[in-house]
This record gives C-alpha cells, sequence and structure tokens, in this order.
C-alpha cells in the first residue's frame, strides 16, 4: 500500500535539510521549509550549484513549536552556532528574487551577514521569507517560498531504486531534496498521478522537477562528482522533450492540513504520463559462482545472472563494467573477460594491486554467493577474424588474451581449423609464481605456440629471461601479416608498438587495451586570456568553465542546471579555442557548428563568444 514513508524540510534554500515525523501543509508548502535564503549584496541568490559550501551547513529547528516560530539553528565546521529568532530580526524589505521571480524579502541580522560570510568566504545576506511570502507564482496560482518554483517535491523510494539499478553512483534520497518519500508503489508510478491526497491534504501533482548539478555534489564535501552522476544517468532515461532531466514530481497543495509519516496515500485521479526514451539499461545482477586461484595474488571470478536468465553474447577481448557498493560508496572498476564468449557464464580474472581498493575486496571479502551489479559486455579491444593474432601481454594483461586464446581453440573444435596453431602468445610476468600455468599449460596442449618471458626468475628457471626486445619479435614468423592485440602497463605497450611500427608493421594493425580514468579538462600551464561576450571584455584564465569567470566579472549569463543538460547556457563561439567536454545538450552537429555550454566550456586561449 502506498503511505508517506518520511517528511523532509529545508529550512535555509540549498542549505541540509531536517527530518520531521509529521509537518504542517500550508499554501507555501511545508510550514518552516526554504523560509530563509542567502544572497549577494545585490540581492542575487546563491544557491549550492553556485556555493557548494552552503550544502555542508546543517539547519534545525530545535522543537515543533521553533518549526513554526522561525527559530533556527545553524552550524558550520567550527563556528560557533548562529541562533535565528525572527523576533531578532532588523525586518528591513530588502529586493531579491529566485531565477525570473522578482520580489522583496525581509533582513535578518548583522551578526547573521557576517556568520554566512565567513562560510562562503564573499559578502553575503541571510534572508527571511518573512509570516507570509512575498512571492507569488502564476505557474502554482499562489504564493511560494524560496523554493525553486513549487511548494513541495515528491519522490518514491523505489524511483531512487530504479535510478541506482543502472547509475555508476550510489545515490541517496538526500542529493534530491524531496518534501515526502513514498513508499509501497512501483518505481516512477508518481508519474501517472494527477491528484493525490496525504493525510488531511490534497495535491495537485504539477509537473515532473527538472534535476540540476546541485545533485551532483558529493557528500560532506564541496566537489561534484566527476562522472556527474546522477545527471548522465538520468539523461538518458529521464529526458523529457523540452530537454529538462527529470526525477520526483511538482506538488501545489489544494487545503491546508497536516501530514504525518505512516500516512497512507490514496491516488484520486490519473493523468497520461511524460513519455522517455530509455537509453540506460539496468546494470545485471550476477551471482559469483566460484573463485579459483589463477596465479600468485591472481583470482578468476566465475559469474552467472542472478535471475538465471541468459547472460548476452560478448566478444573475446571485451570487458565488464562491474559496481561494487561499500560502506554507501558505489565503486566502478573495469575487468577484462577471460574466458570464451562459447563458455557457459562469465569469467573475469583479477590481480591483487598493492593499494588497490577493490582488488583486496575481491580478493579477501568477496565469496561464493555474493552478488554484483555489472553492464553489458563492451569495448572496442576485441579479436577479429582474418589474419592471424600475435598476442603480447604483461602482468594482469594476460586476462584478454585468455579470452582470445580460448576463443580460438573452442572454434577449432566446432570447424577442424587451425586458428590456435597459427596464432602466437607472448606473455612477460615477473615470478614463477606470477605465472598462469594451468591456464597456459591448457593453451599449449591445444596447440597454441607461447614465448614466456620472466623479468625476475628464480636460479632453477630454464626458460627465457629479461624483457620483450627487438630480437624476439623479429623471430615471430609472417610478424608483418598479423593483427596484433597488446595488454599491459602503459609503458610497456607504448615500447612494443614502437618497436612493432619500426619493424614495418602498420598502425592499424596494432590493437591496444588500457583501462583509464574518464575524460578529463586537459592539463595546461596556468595563464591569463581574454574573454570577450559580446561587448563585454575581461581578463580570465584557462582553468575554469567560462560561466564561472564571468559571474566572478559580475556579469550575468544565462545558466540553469550548470551540469551541460539543459542548453540554456549555449553560446556561439566566434574566435579561439575551448576545451568543451561531452554533454547532453550539445549534439555533434552543434559542436561542429562552434556551439559551447558555457557552464563547462574552459577557455585554451582567447575567445570570443556571442551575447
Amino acid at each position: 500500500m502506498a503511505s508517506l514513508s518520511s517528511i523532509h524540510i529545508y529550512p535555509v534554500k540549498s542549505i541540509r535539510g531536517q527530518t520531521l515525523p509529521e509537518a504542517r501543509v500550508a499554501e507555501e508548502g511545508l510550514i518552516g521549509d526554504r523560509r530563509f535564503m542567502v544572497c549577494g549584496l545585490d540581492g542575487r541568490f546563491f544557491t549550492a550549484r553556485t556555493h557548494p559550501s552552503l550544502s555542508l551547513i546543517h539547519s534545525e529547528y530545535v522543537s515543533p513549536q521553533a518549526v513554526h516560530a522561525g527559530a533556527l539553528e545553524l552550524h558550520f565546521d567550527d563556528l560557533p552556532p548562529l541562533w535565528l529568532e525572527p523576533g531578532r530580526f532588523a525586518s528591513a524589505p530588502f529586493a531579491t528574487g529566485v531565477w525570473k521571480d522578482n520580489f522583496s524579502a525581509l533582513t535578518t541580522t548583522e551578526e547573521a551577514d557576517a556568520w554566512i560570510t565567513t562560510v562562503l568566504g564573499e559578502p553575503a545576506k541571510l534572508l527571511w521569507l518573512g509570516e507570509q511570502s512575498a512571492r507569488f507564482r502564476q505557474q502554482t496560482g499562489g504564493r511560494v517560498s524560496f523554493a525553486d518554483g513549487y511548494p513541495l517535491l515528491l519522490i518514491s523510494q523505489a524511483s531512487l531504486e530504479d535510478l541506482n539499478s543502472r547509475s555508476d553512483r550510489l545515490n541517496r534520497m538526500a542529493q534530491f531534496r524531496p518534501n515526502l518519500v513514498i513508499e509501497g508503489v512501483d518505481a516512477f508510478a508518481e508519474d501517472s498521478w494527477d491528484r493525490i491526497r496525504i493525510g488531511e491534504v490534497e495535491f495537485k501533482v504539477a509537473k515532473p522537477c527538472g534535476r540540476c548539478v546541485m545533485t551532483t555534489l558529493e557528500q560532506d564535501s564541496t566537489e561534484f562528482h566527476p562522472l556527474k552522476e546522477p545527471l548522465d544517468t538520468l539523461s538518458r532515461y529521464r529526458r523529457s522533450g523540452n530537454g529538462d532531466v527529470d526525477f520526483g514530481q511538482n506538488l501545489i497543495p489544494l487545503n491546508e492540513g497536516s501530514i504525518r509519516a505512516g500516512d497512507s496515500l490514496t491516488v484520486l485521479s490519473y493523468k497520461e504520463p511524460q513519455h522517455y526514451a530509455d537509453g540506460a539499461a539496468p546494470k545485471r545482477r550476477l551471482r559469483l559462482v566460484s573463485k579459483d586461484t589463477l596465479a600468485a595474488d591472481f583470482v578468476s571470478l566465475h559469474l552467472q545472472a542472478e535471475d538465471g536468465k541468459p547472460l548476452p553474447n560478448f566478444i573475446a577481448g571485451q570487458h565488464l563494467k562491474l559496481a561494487f557498493d561499500i560502506e554507501g560508496t558505489r565503486h566502478i572498476r573495469r575487468y577484462s573477460l577471460s574466458a570464451s564468449p562459447l563458455e557457459l557464464g562469465w569469467r573475469i580474472s583479477v590481480k591483487r594491486a598493492a593499494g588497490g581498493v577493490m582488488s583486496n575486496i575481491i580478493h579477501d571479502r568477496l565469496q561464493p554467493g555474493d552478488v554484483l551489479l555489472a553492464d553489458l559486455p563492451s569495448g572496442k579491444f576485441r579479436l577479429r577474424s582474418g589474419k592471424a593474432p600475435l598476442l603480447i601481454s604483461a602482468g594482469s594483461g594476460i586476462t584478454p588474451m585468455l579470452s582470445m586464446a580460448r576463443t580460438l581453440m573452442q572454434q577449432d573444435k566446432f570447424d577442424d581449423g587451425k586458428r590456435l596453431a597459427a596464432a602466437r602468445f607472448i606473455h612477460l610476468c615477473r615470478t614463477e609464481a606470477d605465472v598462469p600455468e594451468a591456464e597456459l599449460a591448457h593453451l599449449t596442449r591445444a596447440g597454441m605456440p607461447l614465448m614466456l618471458l620472466l623479468s625476475q626468475p628464480g636460479d632453477d628457471w630454464q626458460g627465457l629471461r629479461g624483457r620483450l626486445d627487438r630480437h624476439h619479435l623479429q623471430g615471430i614468423e609472417d610478424l608483418l601479416e598479423r593483427d596484433v592485440y597488446l595488454c599491459g602497463p602503459a609503458p610497456f605497450m607504448a615500447e612494443i608498438e614502437q618497436v612493432l611500427l619500426s619493424l614495418g608493421m602498420e598502425a592499424e594493425q596494432i590493437q591496444q587495451e588500457l583501462f583509464g580514468k574518464p575524460g578529463r579538462k586537459p592539463k595546461q600551464a596556468p595563464k591569463q586570456v581574454r574573454i570577450q561576450i559580446g561587448e563585454q571584455v575581461f581578463t580570465g584564465d584557462n582553468q575554469r568553465p567560462i560561466l564561472d569567470q564571468a559571474e566572478q566579472q559580475g556579469l550575468s549569463m544565462p545558466w540553469s542546471c550548470r551540469a551541460g543538460i539543459c542548453s540554456a547556457c549555449r553560446h556561439q563561439l566566434l574566435e579561439g579555442e575551448v576545451y568543451q567536454p561531452k554533454a547532453p545538450a550539445l549534439s555533434a552537429a552543434e559542436r561542429a557548428e562552434g556551439k559551447i555550454l558555457a557552464c563547462c566550456a574552459i577557455p585554451l586561449g582567447d575567445i570570443k563568444l556571442t551575447v
């Protein structure tokens, strides 16, 4: 049965919220919700989008009576707490606004202004909404608090769980700052609600809530998630026709009354929900069936679908992106598949890395029966048909080579071919203990030629020693007629690639696998640059987004999400170059035309933009 799971208010806009067992609903929203707001001396409102330090401030009404009276206590780091009591406020009218709504709010105290200025490190004021808001919105047909646009926000717990089944981040409900959290319904059931009743109050479900960069703030931090999660995932399956990325529903109360956690929710009428194209598949839940030792500090994990359904095919050489949830944080790692696509289930092989978080957890804590989350197999490093392959690996780089070699062996069984015998395999290890003996013996027995080199062998080692060099490669039969597959440490691959090219091999014959961090802005020595936006010119730098720099100069530029989602800050680049990361709001055609997003584009030199 649908019910109200929890109630949350946010006394100060963008500051941390407070959970209540019950609340009073008025025209403007929940009593005590967003009654205060921080702004600049010019009245421009501040949010955690632009001032993420706000999200670290704790706010608390110390009693139910304090909620109604507006008596509030703020805490930040080691500063003395700030006590706010409306009876002590100057309550002088002060012109301000939220987005396109311009209205008058009331001043608080000089002490409050000084306290918030210290927190932010720039001049600021703390405003009070007053006993009654002076902000009237046509969209709601009534008064609204300092909220972005609507009196309340509702999200179902199932919707968050659905997001987390797809996202590379383990998202928390607090990131989305809902007032009402609902349980006992399917994911996104709220999309189809038109009118609902909770406790004594009926609500109009007005519209989906478009999300912004605030949802990407890291917990207890002023840093934003490097992958822009959850916006990146939401943009692939909750993007509306107008470009908004929606999560949650805005509500308008139709009467005043009380609500309590645990109250049932009744849907009074339904509507046709917004349609969203689903381009973000849920992760597959994989159960660890067995865990086997491959070599010293090297294990193989055999995985099958938890639901028993067939796993999709993959091409030898591809990898899995796995998600591990540990103590409230989702860790993402990529591991090459090490079995043939023709074998039952999936297998990855993981080498323990000194100081590595996930590899050590896999070795020490992961046990058969545990469940992992995985995306579909992916990657452009894959075994091609045609030319005989030369596989070259070092250390844990052997994992995709095992998949390729086992695939060749399986293919030979089906058509009596000689693919395995025609292939060549070179592998480098440090010591005898690092050699995956059983795997390599299995392949050599099946007829695969193998060259094994050890860089730090024991005295009894009878095989090849040292590093792979030009002499070894020159001895490979029909070297220049082969496709080469390289996997190992980046310096090793770069060195071998240069040797192969010097021997006459074409670059397109060489494939390399290297897992790196997501693309970030290019590192460049800091320097001053000339930035011109329309007729406005100022000196900036080549380290920060254009929007941030323009605002620091006092220039007003349009913006909304600050995450490359909404296109509100799109401009035409007339002169110069910028680093423009990929963003959902900018198509490939628009990038080619010189369109940029000021919220995330970084100047590489002097630039000129349209207004």
